[in-house]
């Protein structure tokens, strides 16, 4: 449980990163609805990877509709730039800390999740394995590893004699 708890306090960090960054850069550009197209960024990005892209490209939609193509392909900078950001730093960096797994870990176990079962597998890969390392690290300290086990003992040599 420590495991999905931390998983869902870094999602949650990041997912406001996300929403923040794109609301300021949407805003600097002077898109209208800025604030709730930043909101939607981070309910958006939950799903891992894609669901900030997703409503990202919604905030770039707006921004062409409302504001041209000069700044609508502004908006594809930030929101690229805002991927990239979460993609490359802060899922690996957060997510380690939150669930204590190494950041490539938990990229290999959203690669895996993402080929099994989609968007789901993404969504529950780092939690699983989280969990998993868990029971694991749980049954390792309860019943060991088998290191600190001494060795079968033999009778000792009389000092003196040759073997």
């Amino acid at each position: 449980f420590q495991a999905i708890e931390g998983f869902m306090r870094g999602t949650t960090i990041i997912a406001f990163i996300d929403g923040v960054c794109i609301a300021i850069g949407l805003l600097v550009l002077q898109v209208p609805g800025a604030v709730g197209l930043g909101a939607l960024v981070f309910v958006g990005a939950y799903i891992p990877y894609l669901g900030a892209f997703l409503s990202g490209a919604v905030a770039i939609l707006v921004a062409f509709a409302d504001r041209g193509l000069v700044t609508a392909l502004w908006a594809v900078g930030v929101v690229f730039a805002v991927q990239i950001l979460e993609g490359n730093v802060l899922q690996p960096m957060i997510h380690s800390r939150t669930v204590q797994m190494h950041p490539a870990a938990i990229l290999l176990a959203l690669t895996a999740g993402a080929s099994i079962a989609g968007i789901l597998g993404m969504l529950l890969s780092v939690p699983l394995t989280a969990a998993a390392f868990g029971v694991l690290s749980e049954l390792r300290s309860r019943y060991g590893d088998g290191a600190d086990r001494a060795e079968p003992t033999r009778p000792k040599e009389i000092a003196g004699t040759a073997g």
